[in-house]
């Protein structure tokens, strides 16, 4: 169903709660680009419209593995140390 033109033109208001130190440096980039905060507010709206989701791909930090989090916490008092990149060439046999 098709919205009348009326509804095509009503306006909302949309208000989120965000860290002031992360909307100040958002507004210093927004200035540069020489948009305000509401200009990107619809362009954001209007991205995730026309790509039928968020536009850009999130995902979740990437946590280390169990091998990973091992080798971190690897005891390191035993590891080779060299003088010389020549010397680790020629521990290495190359």
């Amino acid at each position: 169903m098709s919205k009348s033109l009326k509804e095509k033109n009503e306006n909302k208001v949309v208000q989120a709660r965000i860290n002031k130190e992360l909307v100040d440096e958002a507004e210093d980039i927004f200035n540069d680009l020489g948009i305000d905060r509401s200009t990107a507010m619809r362009i954001f709206y209007q991205q995730v419209v026309w790509n039928n989701g968020l536009p850009f791909e999130m995902k979740r930090p990437e946590v280390p593995n169990e091998e990973t989090v091992k080798a971190l916490e690897e005891d390191l008092t035993n590891a080779s140390s060299y003088s010389s990149s020549e010397e680790l060439w020629k521990e290495l046999g190359i």
